[in-house]
């Protein structure tokens, strides 16, 4: 009867040190008809995986895995089922899963956010694909005009992008518009600002032939051909080393015409 006292006691030890040592850690989403992987480290204080048991839906998947990249498959299910991962895991540890976007919600690019404030457009955004890229335009006489460009960074949840803007005193229009490396472009919804800046101005001085701004601004400057010979950012510009010739030069959605007559 002593024995058998013992023997139960040590049951209840064992299967409690058992519990004590295991966590659950639970992973949801929807199945996009993609297996899911977990990485399954292995721990050298007891020379053993850090997974023990890993559920489906409630239903026991696998058990003890003794590999370092654990493959559920989830082809049994139907596009868009719910997916509840449970994993009982050693403490110490946590497993991972390797390619969460497979699983999440939605795993399409959508826009979250855009602003823009007197020095920046910045727009918030998830799902981008590391490989695509950003223009940002601007309402130019009823027609978007690239502006900028921007790299995408490529995180699955959240990316957050700004870019230096010149407003023009006045209503000012922009949009951003994805470009993933494959596929159709999304386009932001358009952002209007108004900016109560001065208007710039400008004068050519034929002393120095030199073009001064009232204050900093961008600018192009076109030959006759239309063919932009500079772009540029600042107060004056030196033109004096231009050929004799007609010039067109651009600023704030506006453009003058000039004649420069000597060499």
């Amino acid at each position: 009867m002593f024995r058998v006292i013992l023997l139960y006691i040590f049951i209840i030890q064992a299967f409690g040190s058992y519990e004590l040592m295991a966590e659950d850690t639970y992973i949801r989403g929807f199945y996009h008809g993609q297996n899911v992987f977990i990485r399954n480290s292995f721990l050298e204080a007891n020379q053993k995986f850090c997974i023990q048991q890993i559920y489906v839906n409630g239903e026991l998947s696998i058990s003890e895995p003794d590999v370092s990249a654990v493959e559920i498959d989830l082809s049994a299910f139907n596009l868009e089922d719910r997916i509840v991962l449970r994993i009982i895991h050693q403490d110490g540890c946590k497993p991972e899963l390797i390619n969460p976007e497979v699983i999440q919600n939605d795993i399409s690019f959508s826009w979250i956010n855009i602003y823009v404030n007197e020095e920046e457009i910045l727009w918030i955004t998830s799902k981008e694909s590391s490989e695509g890229f950003y223009v940002i335009e601007k309402e130019i006489g009823n027609i978007w005009e690239p502006i900028d460009t921007a790299k995408t960074k490529g995180n699955i949840f959240i990316n957050q992008h700004s870019v230096a803007l010149d407003h023009i005193p006045g209503n000012n229009n922009y949009r951003v518009v994805y470009y993933p490396p494959k596929g159709d472009p999304s386009v932001s919804s358009p952002f209007k600002y108004f900016s109560d800046k001065r208007e710039i101005s400008h004068a050519i001085d034929t002393d120095k032939w030199s073009i001064e701004f009232t204050e900093e601004v961008s600018f192009q400057l076109l030959n006759a051909n239309s063919r932009v010979i500079k772009r540029g950012k600042g107060v004056s510009y030196n033109i004096r080393r231009l050929p004799k010739g007609t010039y067109i030069l651009k600023y704030e959605g506006k453009e003058y015409t000039f004649e420069k007559t000597v060499r």
